[in-house]
């Protein structure tokens, strides 16, 4: 009897010693916050995690909140992200918002500011006449680089989707670049981690075209192109390297040609069709670090049901072993939780979705809900570098302690 007490006060003592951190607040931090963000054999010199999958905030936590807000931003670090996206477009006078489309009617109150103004019709392809990385066509709304970071900033967000919260609707404005960094480099300092940014150069063929016109108008002087003036500013707020936390992105695999003259970052090509062997010579040419893969278009396929009401997977392809087959990480976009989002096969569970993945080797989840990707990657004891560990001790604890009380009680 004695030794039972003294052994299950060693257990207990041993738990005490090692207590299971509670999930941590909105305020503090991430649900299951790690340990060590720091282990080497886990986390790159960038500071981002290596021995899992990253979790890319796509818009920002923009299931939950207006895409592309402070608001989501702030949320989404709070929530677990490693990385959050920016979809760079520039401004009349050359600086940079975040905003997923350079024509603002579909996220902003623009109309209603601004009911002086009319909108205008601008064609929005790519540079190559012979295959659709990103065409647009012609495209008639309220174009970012038609206003001043001073005009912009009187917008207010709604969200995008009917079938998401409007609670959050008109509550916040445009955010542009530097204001992202200071909030991924504040929230990071608060949970003694590294957030990063994945911005990408959004139409550069289509928007360099309209605005070398007017400098050579003489209406912009000093400009020389989207990709100089985005490589400059990320440069400015420091991601100088391949070991900033930085991804920067772009369909348009001309301007990653560009760009890679011009830095060292890391760069990754965005695909939602498959390319051909000489598409493939170039993006070796590049030294990217990856695809940002479209996964039903290249990964699973699927094909609607009768009634049209969502979708069957069609097969499974080898896309992604292709990517690391090339030496590249696949980042794979865009995960969301919504039924409809999901084909029939997963069963109305994202977590499915996020397994189906898992096991095919993506490096990266774009997602619109980053903390349903941080608890599915926790699930899977994943998430930390000692995350099995912890889950393998604690488990052996709890048995311990309903093994010795039973015995200790019963005989």
């Amino acid at each position: 009897m004695i030794i039972r007490i003294s052994i299950l006060l060693t257990v207990l003592g041993l738990a005490a010693a090692n207590p299971q951190k509670e999930p941590a607040t909105s305020e503090k931090g991430p649900e299951y916050p790690c340990e060590d963000y720091t282990d080497k054999s886990f986390y790159g010199p960038d500071g981002l995690p290596t021995g899992r999958p990253l979790i890319i905030a796509h818009r920002g936590s923009s299931g939950m909140y207006p895409e592309h807000t402070a608001l989501g931003y702030r949320e989404a670090a709070k929530q677990g992200a490693d990385l959050i996206e920016c979809d760079l477009e520039i401004t009349k006078d050359l600086h940079f918002i975040c905003a997923h489309e350079p024509y603002l009617s579909k996220t902003t109150d623009i109309a209603k500011k601004f009911p002086n103004k009319s909108p205008t019709t601008y064609n929005m392809d790519d540079d190559d006449p012979n295959f659709d990385w990103n065409d647009k066509g012609e495209v008639t709304d309220y174009f970012s680089f038609d206003f001043t970071l001073e005009e912009l900033k009187t917008l207010k967000k709604f969200q995008a989707n009917d079938f998401r919260d409007p609670g959050y609707d008109w509550l916040e404005t445009v955010v542009t670049l530097e204001e992202l960094d200071q909030i991924v480099k504040e929230e990071g300092a608060k949970q003694g981690r590294t957030i990063g940014i994945y911005p990408e150069i959004k139409h550069p063929a289509a928007t360099n075209k309209i605005l070398k016109e007017r400098r050579d108008a003489g209406n912009l002087p000093g400009f020389e192109s989207l990709e100089k003036t985005t490589v400059d500013a990320l440069h400015k707020l420091g991601y100088i390297s391949k070991d900033s936390p930085c991804y920067l992105q772009s369909f348009e695999l001309t301007s990653l040609e560009t760009m890679r003259n011009m830095t060292d970052l890391k760069l990754v090509f965005l695909l939602e069709q498959n390319i051909t062997k000489a598409h493939w010579d170039r993006i070796d040419k590049l030294k990217l670090a990856g695809i940002g893969v479209d996964k039903g278009n290249l990964v699973t396929p699927g094909y609607k049901d009768k009634e049209g009401r969502g979708s069957y997977r069609a097969g499974t392809t080898d896309f992604i072993q292709q990517v690391h087959d090339h030496g590249l990480k696949a980042h794979c976009f865009t995960f969301r939780n919504e039924w409809k989002k999901l084909l029939w096969n997963h069963g109305q569970d994202p977590y499915s979705q996020l397994k189906e993945f898992l096991d095919l080797g993506t490096d990266g989840y774009f997602s619109d809900f980053p903390l349903t990707t941080r608890r599915f990657l926790n699930y899977e004891g994943i998430l930390c570098s000692n995350s099995s560990i912890i889950h393998s001790s604690s488990s052996l604890i709890t048995l311990m302690f309903l093994y010795l009380t039973k015995n200790l009680f019963t005989g």
